[in-house]
Formats: structure tokens, sequence, C-alpha cells
């Protein structure tokens, strides 16, 4: 048996090769956005079928991440991690030689496909790797995920203006083989003791559920009408469906039980939740600096990048704390810390100076840091070690979940409120009527803020009474 001290390289190593990929799959979201308009002009196409390199890669990233979750456990978790690395790696290539519209598109369900394997996994590895440094690993993850969401814009815009678009993707290759080669001989293929077999029927409910029900709240960004709410009744039905055929097979796809337990339950919704504030900042924050301050985007940009800057600082200090104090308080004092922040943003004003504005943004990016890592470590802890890949693909598909309603609600209530102020229909900002949008920008923080508080009731609940009853048990 080796030794501690032995296979701390070797865990070093395997942690490694998590985070570049945890790094890439993130930056390449955020180059992505950043190319977009030069890629739309470059291929000649409208700026709602450009938006497709974009949503599609998101819808079929949260389609796939439970199948691949409960695949990891069936054949071994690190197997199709490393399966997520070549199609990530290959997708990355087929974008740079697309020439059109369609085959990128395709190329970029490609990538997404990769990334799918490689999220629902990375979080059973790291849990199966460091039982008793959870938190701190984990928090590497959250700092790395900061970190690309911090460099994307930068580096995606330096390469945009210095060479053709494709070299987005291409920049992907390198550190796709570098990853895949260190975890060839860095990451242990755990595989289960017991055969076990795939829920096919399962995974073809799940698969057009999840993917009806992101596509409808995607356009439900722009639109709301007859074909969104279908679109969303009918991914619902399809749940309901899923879980119905989920209660009669010998081997599920996703066990249900695991939804017995409430803290569990308690721990996904506040990290939805949570998400769907710190969306809601980043999708608000930019019209702000840019249209109602009138700030140049290189600016704006680098006022936002406090942001991500906080989140990659605390991310691992937290994770490091939960492992010494327990998960609860960082959680708990994390909500409290981010609604205060949310509050604090909704009385930003126009003659806020950037002064303030970085402070505020700062604070409020604690809260969420504070937040994350003990949370995930939380989620992963409730999770049987036949069932990591499962429970670390439910934890993802509930962030993005959090972070598409986010984009919807914030969007939806920004312009409502503006509608409702100007007497007609508002879709953008109004030029030389700034107040309008101060006004939704309020409202929007005013729930933002009010929905954390929820969160943080729902926690207080499962820490004063749910877990408390429990002990007495």
């Amino acid at each position: 048996m080796s030794k501690a001290g032995e296979r701390a390289p070797h865990r070093g190593w395997a942690l490694f090769a998590i985070l570049c990929m945890t790094f890439m799959e993130v930056l390449d979201g955020t180059i992505v956005n950043v190319a977009l308009p030069t890629m739309q002009v470059e291929l000649g196409v409208e700026a709602t079928e450009i938006q497709l390199v974009a949503s599609a890669f998101l819808v079929v990233t949260c389609s796939f991440l439970l199948v691949f979750g409960r695949l990891g456990d069936i054949v071994g978790k690190v197997r199709v991690f490393q399966i997520g690395v070549i199609l990530f790696t290959v997708g990355s290539a087929l974008c740079a030689l697309s020439s059109s519209l369609l085959p990128l598109v395709a190329a970029r369900c490609v990538q997404a496909l990769g990334v799918a394997c490689s999220l629902a996994n990375n979080q059973g590895i790291i849990t199966e790797l460091f039982a008793e440094s959870r938190g701190r690993a984990l928090g590497l993850v959250a700092t790395f995920t900061a970190l690309g969401a911090m460099a994307g814009p930068t580096v995606g815009g330096v390469l945009v203006s210095l060479f053709p678009w494709e070299s987005i993707f291409l920049i992907n290759i390198p550190i796709g083989i570098i990853s895949f080669l260190i975890g060839l001989f860095a990451l242990p293929n755990r595989r289960p003791v017991e055969k076990r077999t795939l829920d096919v029927v399962g995974a073809l409910l799940v698969i057009p559920a999840i993917l009806l029900v992101f596509v409808a709240i995607t356009l439900m960004e722009t639109e709301t009408g007859p074909l969104e709410f279908g679109l969303l009744a009918a991914g619902l039905v399809l749940l309901v469906a899923f879980i119905f055929v989920e209660r009669r097979v010998a081997e599920p796809l996703v066990h249900l039980e695991v939804f017995r337990n409430v803290s569990f339950d308690i721990d996904l919704i506040a990290m939805v939740l949570v998400f769907l504030g710190l969306s809601g900042v980043t999708m608000i924050m930019p019209f702000y600096l840019q249209n109602a301050l009138g700030l140049e985007p290189g600016v704006a940009g680098l006022v936002m990048a406090c942001y991500p800057l906080v989140n990659a600082t605390i991310g691992t200090l937290s994770g490091a704390l939960s492992d010494k104090i327990g998960c609860i308080k960082p959680t708990i004092a994390g909500q409290v810390v981010f609604a205060a922040g949310l509050f604090g943003l909704s009385f930003l004003a126009l003659d806020t100076p950037i002064s303030a504005i970085v402070p505020m943004l700062m604070f409020t990016s604690l809260g969420s840091a504070m937040f994350q890592s003990p949370n995930n470590s939380l989620i992963m802890g409730h999770a049987a070690p036949e069932m990591l890949g499962f429970v670390g693909s439910l934890g993802n598909l509930m962030r993005y979940l959090g972070q598409s309603l986010g984009i919807t609600i914030s969007t939806g209530v920004l312009y409502g409120t503006m509608s409702a102020e100007a007497g007609y229909r508002v879709t953008s900002f109004v030029a030389g009527r700034p107040g309008l949008f101060m006004d939704g920008l309020s409202t929007v923080f005013h729930l933002l803020s009010a929905i954390v508080l929820v969160a943080l009731a729902f926690s207080l609940v499962r820490t004063l009474v749910i877990d408390r009853k429990a002990a007495r048990a």
C-alpha cells in the first residue's frame, strides 16, 4: 500500500488534468460570446442565427449531463471523463475547420457532448480522490471556473483582434491533448464492483425532456408566447413520464430515493437560487456600465473582472475552511453576504462612481464565493460511492438551471418594469431615458436579493430543524 506522501504527486497531477478541462470549458464559453459579432459578419448570417453557436452548446451540455453522470457510475467516471476530453478536443478542431453556420453548430454540439462527459464526472472523481480534503479540491474547481470566466473576454478579444476567429477554438487542442495524456497515468479508473446496465428508456425520456425545458427557458429570454410555453409543457410532461418509468425499472438512470433526503433537496434548491442571482448580476451589470453610465466596453470589462477575481481568490479558501469547520456555516454566511450585496446593488444610480461600484461588486462576489465550494461539498457528501457520477452531474445541471433561469427572469423583470414605466413595450435600453433602465435595475436586484433570502430560509430550516431532528433520532 502506498504511503500518503507517495500518492500526493499522483493526486496532484490528477487534479491538474481536471482543472485544465474545467478552465478550458469555461474559457471556451466566454471566448465564443466575445467572438460572435465577428463570426456573424464573416459567416454572413443574422444575429439571431449566430446565437445558435452559444445556445446549442448550452442546451446539449445540459441535456446529456445526467446520462453521462450515470454512465460514469456504470463504466467508470475516469473513462467517461477522458472520452469527454477527446470529444471536446475533436469538436474544437471541427469548429476551427467549419466554414459555414450549420457545420459550426454541429461541431459545437460535439464540443458540448465532451463538456457534458467531463462535467458530469469531475466532481465525482475529485470526491473519490480527495475524501479528506474534498472542500479544498472543489474550491480549486470553483477558482479555475472563475479564472476561465475572467480570462475569456480578454483572451477572446486579443485572439479575434490579431487572428481569424478560428483561433479561439484552436487554442483548445493542445490543452485538450495535454489534459488527456496526463489523465492517462494520473487518473485511476475505479470501476464499480457490481455490474450494472444503463437505463436506455429513461435516457431516451430525460434527454429530450431537459432539452425542451432549456430550449423553452432560453427562448423566454426574448419572447413568452404559445411556442415557448408549449415547449416547456412538453418537457415537463416528458419529465413526469421519466419519473413514472424510473419508479418501475430494476436499474433506473436516476435513483429517486436520493431525493427523499430533504437536506439534499434543500442544498440543490439553494444552489439553483444562488446561481440564479449570480447570473442576474453578470447579465444586468454590463448594460448598466456601458449603456447607463456610458463606459467604454474595455473599461466596463475591467470593472466586471473584479467579480470573478474575488471568486477565484475566495473559492479555494472557502473550500479549505469548510474542511475544518464544516460546510453549513460558510454556506449560510455566504448567502447572507450575497443577499446583502444584491440588495446594495439595487441602490446603484447614474452618478454612482466606479470607486463605489467596484467594492459593491466585490462584496457581492464574496458572498457567492463563500457559498459555492461548501455547497458543492455538501451535495457531494450526500452521494453514496456508487452514485458519485450521478450526484455530480445533477449538481452541475442545477447550476446551469439557475444560470438559465437567472438570465430569463432578470431580462423579463428588467424590460417588464421598463415597459410599465414607459407605457409601451420596451426590449432594449431606451436612449435618452436612462431612468427607465435604472428603475428596472432596482426592481431586478430587489427581486434577486429576495430570492437568495428564500434560499437562506431553506438552509436555516435545514440546519436548525431537519438536521437537529435527525441528530436526535
